[in-house]
């Protein structure tokens, strides 16, 4: 089975959908820039061969460009020009061109991309979500904050496997949610019978992605089911809510608003990241509110012309 072929029946089982996803035969595979970055990742900062990342990031025109861009900008400081791949990748942190090299990787990952999602959307949510996950992580001084940007950026993977195994209950699905101006992980429970959390997790599982980051995708929706890393599905769970709430979702508008300071995920991360103190609401997520003019900025920018 191919991953782009079309579906016109859902499985009636969650078994039946890990049994499709396992048959399938182009299962998009990480490039192997991504595969040896997240090893690296794993090992400790003195085992890391950083002659050998060099190399990798050196391999891509558009990561190695995007490195020194990063680099460059004024969120560093800098005065003298960075110039070469050593400097950038020394100066912005293994974490950093982790993130920089899956930003700019990931959407070639998936083509063709599925019709029945508009790529566009799809990907300035989910680079929204990272940049937001990110300074939230920071805010509230989490121990995963090395991970949030990437667990923003895929935690609705499952969203393009649906869209590809099943076009037509995914276009019902997203069809109904905006009719209603409902929650899509709703709409899709109701017409497929699970959503893409759950296929997502399958991914995740394939791809050997990090337990806390398969978690997130597993439970973002359902943040009270996660049994690790609390901080960090409570964390990605507010990103793409306060995304989705403020026009940066998936192309239409929900009905529901949400006092954040009163959230099950907000009431998590008080009891998992201690360290952050008592900051006063208001002002937290005023700060959050103006950081997030920014990454609309910055999203738009980066979609400043259109994904081919």
């Amino acid at each position: 089975m191919k991953l782009t072929e079309a579906r016109t029946e859902s499985p009636l089982t969650l078994q039946e959908v890990e049994e499709l996803v396992g048959q399938i035969e182009t299962l998009p595979a990480l490039p192997a820039v991504l595969a040896e970055l997240m090893q690296a990742m794993e090992r400790s900062a003195s085992e890391v061969d950083l002659n050998r990342v060099i190399e990798l990031v050196s391999r891509d025109e558009s990561v190695a460009g995007q490195c020194l861009l990063m680099a460059n900008s004024a969120l560093f400081g800098r005065h003298a020009r960075v110039e070469t791949v050593l400097e950038a990748v020394i100066i912005l942190g293994l974490w950093r061109v982790n993130d920089i090299v899956f930003s700019c990787t990931l959407p070639d990952v998936f083509e063709p991309f599925p019709k029945s999602i508009d790529r566009s959307t799809f990907w300035r949510h989910a680079l929204g979500c990272a940049l937001l996950s990110q300074r939230l992580a920071q805010l509230v001084r989490s121990c995963s904050a090395e991970k949030a940007y990437l667990a923003g950026l895929l935690h609705d993977l499952g969203m393009i496997v649906n869209a590809a195994l099943f076009p037509v209950q995914s276009t019902a699905a997203l069809e109904a949610a905006a009719k209603e101006a409902t929650a899509f992980d709703k709409a899709e429970r109701q017409i497929l019978g699970f959503t893409h959390a759950d296929t997502g997790r399958m991914l995740g599982q394939a791809w050997n992605l990090s337990p806390d980051i398969v978690t997130v995708l597993q439970f973002h929706h359902d943040l009270e089911a996660a049994e690790s890393a609390k901080d960090l599905v409570a964390i990605v769970h507010l990103s793409d809510l306060f995304c989705r709430e403020r026009g940066l979702g998936y192309g239409y508008a929900e009905s529901r608003k949400i006092d954040f300071t009163c959230s099950p995920a907000w009431l998590m991360l008080v009891q998992t990241c201690r360290q952050m103190g008592r900051p006063h609401l208001t002002r937290f997520f005023k700060e959050l509110e103006v950081y997030f003019d920014e990454v609309v900025k910055f999203v738009d920018a980066a979609f400043s012309r259109p994904l081919p």
